[in-house]
């Protein structure tokens, strides 16, 4: 039988308990929606689907850290002018899948960024492209800083850009269908929150189309 040390005992103890002193950050859902029949999308990188009906597993986090960040209020910023829609959207609290609520980028790689004011420290990103057909957008990616032009102490915390086409970096995520919870991301990193005042999440394209939809983009933290 393998011995256990009281420094194991110790160890373990305060692992338990740091687990259990986690909350659960609380994403406000849309309603599931279909804009018609799925479409098929095969890949080596695409995460396996979750099933009807059952959520992606929740981002755990220190109590306080759960607190939305983003508002009405905060600055949207594009790498181009929007094909339809107002920066304002990805911040309104509207998750409805549709125009009214949509900003529509032109296709290639374009970046939305969200300006938080001054420095927090973020816990999660949850971003909705479009859920219509469960359609899978191509490299996603979200960075965060305190540059403004993310050139110095940028921190990636998504990334699925397998090949580096968006010339930002290998990723190591999947890829993944739109459904209606989004895609909540954790900015924690080694159990640590992030510090930064900018949020820019990348794509380009989808499965669907070439263009890049947004319909709602939240940071969590504290």
């Amino acid at each position: 039988m393998r011995k256990i040390t009281m420094f194991g005992l110790v160890a373990f103890a305060a692992a338990a308990l740091v687990a259990e002193d986690r909350v659960a950050i609380k994403f406000e859902l849309p309603a599931p929606h279909s804009s018609g029949t799925p479409k098929e999308v095969k890949g080596e990188n695409l995460e396996p689907d979750p099933g009807p009906g059952k959520l992606r597993p929740p981002i755990m986090v220190p109590p306080g850290y759960d607190k939305k960040l983003t508002t009405e209020n905060t600055k949207v910023t594009t790498s181009e002018e929007a094909v339809t829609g107002d920066n304002e959207y990805v911040v309104d609290g509207d998750k409805t899948p549709d125009a009214t609520s949509m900003l529509q980028l032109p296709g290639g790689l374009q970046w939305v960024q969200l300006d938080l004011g001054a420095e927090h420290e973020l816990t999660a990103v949850c971003v909705w492209h479009d859920q219509g057909d469960e359609r899978v957008y191509r490299d996603v990616i979200v960075r965060v800083s305190n540059d403004e032009k993310f050139v110095e102490g940028v921190v990636t915390i998504f990334n699925n850009d397998h090949n580096d086409s968006a010339k930002l970096g290998k990723g190591k995520d999947k890829e993944y269908r739109e459904r209606n919870d989004g895609r909540p991301m954790s900015a924690m990193v080694d159990g640590k929150p992030t510090k930064a005042r900018y949020v820019r999440c990348y794509s380009a394209g989808s499965s669907s189309e070439p263009v890049n939809n947004y319909i709602e983009i939240e940071v969590f933290g504290k």
